[in-house]
């Protein structure tokens, strides 16, 4: 498919999408043409599977509307949702390079959704062929493993309060904003921080009561930064507009999952 006939055949709002994804941003139009050529196009209902974990990894995604829940399930049969997956992710890129090839969680709708399907033998064609692209992907897919590291910093260094703490922090800088929008329910984010539920609401409590935060549900506030690290502990170093945890390690590692597994197993 010439990048002529590509161009013809997207729409805007596609070839937008593709161009801020991990897979598709900042290479040729030679090359997002060879990933995009047999691309199909999927409607995924609310609570429908598009994959089950252990399933044979054929296929890669990109979600254009609606929200997936990427989850595992316990020993016990307790579900733990990894990451919710939004407009413009990508789910899966890096089960294609895994051997054997699986899906190392489920992927379940948590709204009606539509989806971009991509191959994995034309992803594994094209970093065969092009030095160059494979470079640039393993170069964001170790950005990811980065962010995995401070992952399990946060997760197992930091007491309950600083997980949140920071997980704020995270927010303010990826949505440039003291008005933030919390991705995930309070349920979820529950269990991504590894906290108990009724200790989040405990904590959201104690910095509202503090007038460190304000906001209900899935707003929240940020009125004194300052104040809100200092009532769990947690000092900071500001450096410019980036704030870092007593580490030196820049609070960007809690967002998002899987792809699949180098941001969060």
């Amino acid at each position: 498919m010439t990048f002529v006939n590509w161009v013809e055949n997207m729409d805007l709002v596609i070839q937008e999408s593709l161009q801020s994804s991990l897979i598709f941003k900042d290479i040729s139009a030679q090359y997002r043409a060879h990933l995009t050529n047999g691309m199909r196009r999927r409607k995924l209902k609310a609570g429908k599977h598009l994959f089950h974990e252990g399933e044979e990894a054929d296929y890669f995604y990109q979600l254009t509307s609606g929200v997936i829940n990427l989850y595992r399930l316990s020993p016990e049969g307790d579900e733990k949702v990894f990451q919710q997956v939004r407009n413009g992710d990508t789910i899966a890129e890096s089960a294609m390079f895994m051997k054997p090839n699986v899906y190392p969680v489920s992927a379940r709708a948590e709204q009606d959704c539509e989806l971009l399907i991509f191959s994995r033998l034309a992803l594994l064609d094209l970093c065969k062929d092009n030095p160059d692209y494979a470079m640039q992907l393993l170069s964001a897919m170790s950005t990811r493993l980065h962010q995995t590291v401070n992952r399990i910093d946060q997760l197992t260094l930091k007491n309950a309060g600083q997980r949140l703490v920071a997980y704020l922090l995270e927010q303010h800088q990826l949505q440039h904003s003291e008005w933030l929008t919390l991705p995930v329910s309070h349920s979820i984010l529950a269990g991504q921080l590894n906290i108990a539920p009724e200790t989040l609401s405990r904590l959201f409590q104690r910095l509202r009561q503090a007038e460190a935060i304000s906001g209900k549900r899935q707003t929240v506030v940020l009125l004194d930064i300052k104040k809100m690290c200092d009532l769990v502990n947690l000092p900071l170093i500001t450096s410019g507009n980036l704030m870092m945890d007593q580490s030196g390690v820049q609070n960007t590692s809690m967002a998002g999952c899987c792809n699949l597994a180098p941001k969060w197993l």
